[in-house]
């Protein structure tokens, strides 16, 4: 049996990226591995769906960058969710070890120790409004916590690094 890290490994080679899906905790969550090997392009993490609609985006997120498309600047892109806009905002380091675990392996496996990025992709509400917006609906906001606002040193302390 493969472990966790060779099946991380071989997808990256086979596919160009990896998803890991967190969905024993809330609010659940998706994220990529290999982006940066094979696309020289922030890892990106999304949050609040289901894991089969968060890896379709995430793979329409790929088949973008594939042709050529960025995600890395702060704002909105209109070919990721169909008929919707997502928001895109860098996630801050703070938040790395938290999240990001595996990537941040993965950047040490392939010799690129601290050098991991990383943008969340935000969907917005029925009204086209992001968390990072005024008058967002509260329940949309509540499931899709901000990672590119810093932790507070309070907040590192409490945050756990053992998912």
């Amino acid at each position: 049996m493969n472990s966790p890290e060779s099946t991380v490994s071989d997808n990256v080679e086979r596919f160009g990226w990896h998803c890991i899906s967190i969905n024993d905790i809330g609010p659940a969550f998706l994220y990529t591995i290999g982006l940066m090997k094979t696309f020289n392009h922030p890892e990106a993490i999304i949050f609040g769906l289901e894991p089969d609609a968060g890896h379709s985006i995430l793979s329409v997120l790929v088949s973008n960058l594939r042709d050529g498309s960025r995600y890395e600047t702060a704002g909105k892109y209109d070919d990721v969710l169909d008929g919707f806009p997502v928001g895109v905002r860098p996630v801050h380091e703070s938040h790395h070890e938290t999240y990001l675990g595996y990537a941040m392996g993965f950047c040490h496996e392939i010799g690129r120790i601290g050098e991991l990025q990383a943008v969340q992709l935000f969907w917005p509400d029925r009204k086209g409004r992001f968390p990072f917006e005024p008058n967002c609906d509260l329940d949309v906001d509540n499931c899709q916590p901000r990672l590119d606002v810093p932790l507070t040193p309070s907040e590192r302390e409490e945050m756990p690094t053992d998912w």
